[in-house]
């Protein structure tokens, strides 16, 4: 058993070399905000922070000898969700990760209500047979294994869920590379949920084997951007350096206290239309959430939420006659929410449906899921992905408060 340590969160990278450029469309009265990010990678270093940063500031420094090494090896295939994905997909591809992990013990009360959970760091290289149109993808991003069965058990099940950043070695590129047309660029949000299980088989080692499904887009800020699904199985050894089998706390926990949550959240994000290597546009909006809490885990709720798409005024500029306002581009919705929170983590899912808009982009529904992060006990960060249907739309970054 180790003790917790308190963990220094990093200052978030600031938009100070983001320039907005102001687009004159038909006329003077009419303009649209473009985001021009071709010169400046600002926007990349920002994702790693918002991704990254509620994962690790949940994750409670360790000692430095008393972890888990585990190597797994990967064997699976790409997912053809789309025809025209079909001439990308080779072969089977391989690949390796190698993990970092320490167990949770119970300090805080989250860990206890989800198991003990492993916290861990993962480092993946996937092969993914097509050398010359995909190239290799390289991932890291942080995980967290949930759970399924008792604690006390030699062989875990467990839900793993991580988050990160994935770098593509091939991406679209207009003359070299133009039959890509699932990944944009290099650099990529990068989601991995997987059904996995450990059996301790002697004092320190471990065999770890699972099926997982693996995610890798940008979000739209650059297209083509159909993203990469991918499935595989996974296989290998871990290894507990320091404690051999770590030691749990077990208090009691009071009842949950069932009462309702009231929040509002600002959002903005950054989309590229169909067209590659075209200009950004900015979307920005608000949300009012209010949830119910259930129990410890899961909170269930909705909202109401309005946003501005400079992406949707453009294209209406191109296929429309007449003079497009202010009233033309609000999109206004309400939504059934659903929560899973790991103490001041939180896990959104959003189903929602357009109230007030007058184009057909995009359809009537919108959904939601991503990361939220409780900074302080009112204060929200926020980093989702929008979506209709399967479609990315943007990447929501912002902030909040909780009432």
């Amino acid at each position: 058993m180790y003790k917790s340590e308190k963990i220094v969160i990093p200052r978030v990278v600031r938009f100070t070399n983001v320039i907005p450029q102001v687009r004159d469309s038909y006329a003077e009265s009419r303009t649209c905000w473009v985001l021009n990010f071709r010169k400046s990678k600002l926007f990349r270093y920002k994702t790693i922070v918002f991704i990254l940063l509620p994962f690790f500031s949940k994750a409670q420094n360790p000692p430095a000898d008393n972890f888990i090494l585990s190597g797994q090896g990967h064997y699976g295939y790409i997912i053809s969700h789309r025809n025209n994905m079909e001439n990308l997909i080779k072969g089977h591809i391989y690949g390796a990760e190698l993990n970092y992990i320490f167990r949770t013990d119970g300090c805080k009360p989250w860990q206890q209500i989800h198991k003990y959970p492993e916290i861990g760091i993962c480092f993946l290289h996937l092969y993914l047979a097509n050398p010359q149109q995909l190239g290799n993808l390289e991932a890291l991003y942080p995980y967290t294994n949930i759970r399924l069965n008792k604690s006390s058990k030699k062989i875990g099940f467990n839900l793993r869920l991580g988050v990160g950043l994935a770098y593509l070695t091939k991406a679209f590129d207009r003359i070299e590379n133009h039959q890509n047309t699932a990944i944009g660029s290099n650099l990529n949000g990068f989601v991995n949920i997987r059904l996995n299980t450990n059996f301790i088989f002697a004092k320190a080692w471990r065999i770890d084997a699972g099926l997982g499904l693996t995610h890798a887009s940008n979000g739209a800020t650059n297209t083509p951007n159909l993203g990469l699904n991918i499935a595989t199985v996974n296989l290998g050894l871990g290894y507990a350096f320091g404690n051999k089998s770590c030691v749990y706390i077990k208090d009691s926990i009071p009842l949950p206290v069932k009462k309702w949550e009231s929040s509002v959240i600002g959002i903005m994000g950054v989309k590229e239309l169909e067209n590659p290597d075209g200009a950004k546009y900015l979307a920005f909006g608000i949300q009012a959430n209010l949830y119910r809490t259930l129990n410890y885990k899961n909170k269930l709720g909705g909202g109401i939420e309005i946003a501005y798409n400079n992406a949707t005024k453009k294209v209406w500029e191109t296929d429309s006659v007449y003079n497009i306002t202010t009233a033309d581009i609000i999109q206004a919705g309400t939504k059934i929410s659903y929560s899973f929170n790991m103490g001041r983590l939180s896990l959104p899912i959003d189903f929602g449906v357009y109230l007030y808009k007058k184009q057909a982009y995009n359809g009537a529904f919108f959904h939601r899921i991503g990361l939220r992060y409780m900074a302080s006990k009112h204060i929200i960060i926020n980093a989702t992905l929008l979506t209709h249907w399967a479609k990315a739309d943007y990447f929501e970054w912002g902030m909040g408060y909780q009432f």
